[in-house]
């Protein structure tokens, strides 16, 4: 019988799920995966963190799906001047075979948070990420298919991502696609600089914590 994760994902046609990070993390990203904060912290390991305090409270690691989450991504590269960053490309697959769950806006937010993670583990909850947001219709952003609605809405991977799910990383330009081609052979690396900008419908969002 088929997943009716799987099936939703097909349906909305979700190519990709992205994580930004720093550029020094990638070595260890695809060695190990994306392991989640409990772990970084055990190990000593905070400077590999995005965010030194968590509001969502959980451990997992924050996936977007078709596009990163613009609006925390600037900040942190505002925060990180000088800094290089990159998107790591991760599998669909791992919407529905590793434990996850789902959120129509940021984690973080009072009235996400509030949600049990039993509760955001369902399809409905996958659906709903794809549902009308408040005064925000689908029609009236014009967006496409696979992403969610609200730009802040995000997937928590609950145990991390095993390094089998890692599919390449976008970067901002042609010269930091060269050198980490260099850097790692046979990684699959491109040149993206339009998902280090905002969402096609941003002006729609801008009112909005």
């Amino acid at each position: 019988m088929a997943n009716p994760i799987e099936e939703f994902a097909r349906e909305r046609g979700i190519k990709f799920l992205m994580h930004f990070t720093k550029l020094t993390n990638l070595g260890a990203i695809l060695q190990r995966g994306l392991v989640t904060r409990d772990v970084l912290v055990l190990e000593g390991n905070v400077d590999a963190l995005n965010d030194q305090y968590r509001y969502d409270h959980t451990d997992a690691i924050c996936l977007s799906i078709g596009f990163p989450n613009y609006r925390m991504f600037y900040r942190l590269r505002q925060e990180n001047q000088g800094t290089d960053w990159v998107v790591v490309a991760v599998n669909p697959s791992a919407l529905w075979e590793l434990p996850c769950a789902f959120c129509s806006a940021n984690a973080a937010a009072g009235h996400v948070s509030a949600i049990p993670i039993e509760d955001r583990k369902t399809i409905a909850a996958f659906r709903g990420m794809y549902a009308d947001y408040g005064d925000k219709t689908r029609a009236q952003l014009g967006i496409k298919d696979g992403l969610p609605t609200n730009p802040q809405a995000e997937v928590l991977m609950l145990r991390g991502v095993p390094p089998s799910y890692i599919l390449g990383v976008w970067v901002q330009s042609t010269t930091m696609q060269a050198m980490i081609k260099e850097l790692y052979p046979g990684l699959q690396v491109v040149a993206a600089p339009g998902l280090f900008s905002y969402r096609s419908d941003y002006a729609h969002w801008k009112a909005n914590a």
